[in-house]
């Protein structure tokens, strides 16, 4: 019983949200915030990547992107690390700045523009 209505309220919901003006602008916001985040892993990825060569360690650009998601969303393995402080004081900014996007930003935008528009 439970796909039958489903299968009936899923469509629904679809064709009134594209019908929405409010709720296609709402989405649209809700797809530039999530860019801007892939955006801020991929400039700290590349910083990472620099920094890290800089400090003479040789890691992969999939070891960059690893380390950034790791840092941003707080789980912080400490498998890959900085020796300078230099690379640290970038931690901290990474980390706080995830803290700030994937814990606030990111997830009010989507309650204010899908779950409660």
């Amino acid at each position: 019983m439970l796909d039958y209505l489903q299968m009936k309220v899923l469509p629904a919901l679809v064709t009134a949200f594209k019908r929405s003006r409010s709720s296609r602008l709402n989405l649209r916001f809700l797809a530039q915030i999530f860019m801007l985040l892939v955006s801020l892993v991929v400039v700290f990825a590349v910083f990472f990547h620099y920094l890290m060569e800089w400090e003479g360690q040789h890691h992969s650009w999939w070891t960059a992107f690893y380390w950034t998601i790791v840092t941003m969303s707080t789980l912080g393995y400490g498998d890959v690390t900085f020796a300078s402080d230099a690379g640290r004081v970038f931690t901290v900014i990474v980390l706080f700045t995830g803290v700030i996007m994937l814990l606030v930003v990111f997830p009010f935008t989507f309650i204010e523009a899908l779950y409660m528009p």
